[in-house]
């Protein structure tokens, strides 16, 4: 549940951003692709697990949080129920979040 809220407040906040011309369309669209693209990486990595498969590795699915993709990390986790347990991943994967929020605020900040 926490996670769902993160992920709808920045979502809200991106829009909210973009309305007020304070970031461009491409940002904005960015994440909502990556977010998705990572979302359904989530999806093949659970589902391949569950069937013994060739596996998505942890730091493809992390470097694609870091480069924006983390809401669909955190939607499907609780969707798949999938990389909730591995503590060390789940630090990496929040570490990735801060450090990308705090880039695109810093990015903002310098107006870029």
């Amino acid at each position: 549940m926490f996670s769902k809220s993160v992920v709808f407040l920045f979502l809200m906040a991106l829009g909210l951003l973009f309305m007020m011309q304070e970031i461009a369309l491409w940002v904005l669209v960015s994440y909502l692709i990556l977010s998705l693209l990572t979302f359904v990486l989530y999806g093949i990595d659970k589902r391949n697990a569950i069937k013994e498969l060739w596996r998505i590795s942890e730091k493809t699915l992390q470097v694609f949080a870091l480069l924006g993709g983390w809401p669909g990390a955190l939607l499907a986790q609780q969707a798949f129920r999938h990389k909730t347990q591995k503590r060390s991943f789940i630090f990496v994967l929040w570490l990735a979040i801060f450090i990308n929020v705090v880039a695109l605020g810093y990015s903002r900040y310098l107006g870029l």
